[in-house]
């Protein structure tokens, strides 16, 4: 039978780089690596963390680039692709791995991707006042008390305190919002929807990012922080923990390991250059992460709030330490606003790449038309993004999902493509 879509390509080649490198650019980039570097030596992190760049990133995302470009034949769901190079039932059904990983990430990073959405609303409007009264100003105890008022804002409007539908707000009709916006962009396609979008989120993204980044640089006694972001700790180096922790970082960064990138490279044709496009979408995904994320999020956290801004982690850094910071400084309700609509249209950008290979995989292996392949996944997959908001107490659900979905597999699917690219495909 044949497929009932058309065949869709990519409008442009700084099209297709810009999706890729949307799709990698997300939370990671602005509240993930700003944790990891803080929580690993400060500036001793960016050794491990580049020469895992080097060695680990950019090989295994190109060979994801190369095994989509190789794979199209058979068309562009990852099972399709990944079925040139496997051979027999066991082996095939792994390839499904690489359908199971994007989608269920994208279960719980919708959730996230709501909060985002929730608290640049709640900015823009000044709904978020943390500001004790009766407390000095320029105090302990009135900086403690910001970061108290943060940290009890967060628990409520994620529903982090019980299990159960106990929100504060409205984050539910928010994650309802993002399904609406993330699926409408996917039914239009690779080039109308995900192409289109990401060539006007990225510049939005860098543009809004530089202004923020300028206002944090032109704080009085900003070098202060800056001394904790590039003042190395070279004792960590002697932690293996460490070095994990940068190889880690690197697989989130680049979304090595997702089937997002297969998905993608199989729309490209035999003569497109995959080794430029991929080293290409790599650089902006790092330059957006170590110059635009750390340099404002790792600065600002230690101004205000010193040390223990390293005990915060990644949500904490993002959701308490950072609205806390916006408390504090001069114009904060603005800056706070731009940046969490940064952090919206990191999250947006990844989720909806996230979504396309679950598309095409019931385009291509039932034959389904996109308006109905967006028509079952959306109500599927809220579904399960509502039992995790469910079940958020301690964000339990959440990180056990994390952990055997967005860390163990992406692992294991990483390794199956490095031995597909090393022993069946080879040099050639």
């Amino acid at each position: 039978m044949a497929n009932p879509n058309p065949k869709e390509k990519w409008g442009s080649k700084i099209g297709v780089i810009l999706v890729v490198a949307s799709s990698a650019i997300g939370l990671g980039n602005y509240l993930r690596f700003p944790g990891q570097a803080v929580k690993n030596g400060g500036g001793a992190f960016m050794v491990p963390y580049i020469i895992s760049f080097l060695l680990l990133g950019v090989p295994v995302c190109l060979s994801e680039w190369i095994l989509g470009r190789m794979g199209n034949r058979h068309g562009h769901s990852t099972p399709n692709i990944l079925r040139n190079f496997l051979s027999g039932f066991p082996l095939r059904f792994a390839s499904t791995i690489a359908i199971i990983v994007p989608v269920v990430i994208y279960i719980y990073y919708v959730f996230i991707e709501a909060w985002c959405l929730s608290y640049a609303i709640d900015f823009i409007t000044g709904a978020i006042q943390l500001a004790p009264e009766g407390i000095q100003k320029g105090t302990e105890a009135y900086t403690r008390t910001i970061v108290d008022n943060a940290s009890k804002t967060f628990m409520a409007t994620t529903g982090a305190s019980e299990t159960g539908l106990s929100f504060k707000g409205n984050i539910l009709y928010y994650v309802l919002i993002c399904y609406v916006i993330n699926f409408s962009l996917v039914y239009l396609g690779i080039s109308r929807g995900l192409e289109s979008l990401a060539k006007k989120a990225v510049p939005i993204l860098l543009l809004s990012s530089f202004i923020v980044l300028g206002r944090v640089l032109s704080l009085d006694g900003i070098e202060k922080g800056l001394g904790k972001m590039w003042n190395p700790d070279w004792s960590s180096l002697l932690k293996g923990e460490v070095w994990i922790a940068a190889a880690g970082q690197i697989f989130f960064s680049l979304s090595v390991g997702f089937g997002i990138i297969l998905s993608f490279s199989s729309y490209l044709g035999k003569k497109d250059d995959v080794i430029l496009s991929g080293i290409s979408a790599s650089s902006v995904n790092e330059f957006v992460e170590v110059a635009l994320g750390g340099m404002i999020t790792i600065p600002v956290g230690f101004l205000f709030l010193g040390a223990t801004v390293a005990s915060f982690g990644t949500f904490g850094m993002g959701f308490i330490a950072l609205p806390a910071v916006f408390s504090l400084m001069p114009a904060g309700q603005l800056f706070g606003a731009i940046w969490f609509t940064i952090l919206f249209i990191a999250a947006l950008t990844s989720s909806i790449s996230m979504i396309q290979p679950g598309i095409s995989f019931l385009e291509e292996g039932f034959h389904l038309k996109r308006r109905y392949s967006v028509s079952y996944l959306f109500p599927f997959t809220l579904f399960f993004t509502l039992l995790i908001a469910y079940y958020n107490k301690g964000f339990i659900a959440l990180d056990l999902t994390d952990f055997w979905i967005g860390t163990f597999l992406i692992y294991i699917l990483a390794t199956i493509q490095v031995i597909l690219y090393g022993w069946k495909i080879g040099p050639q």
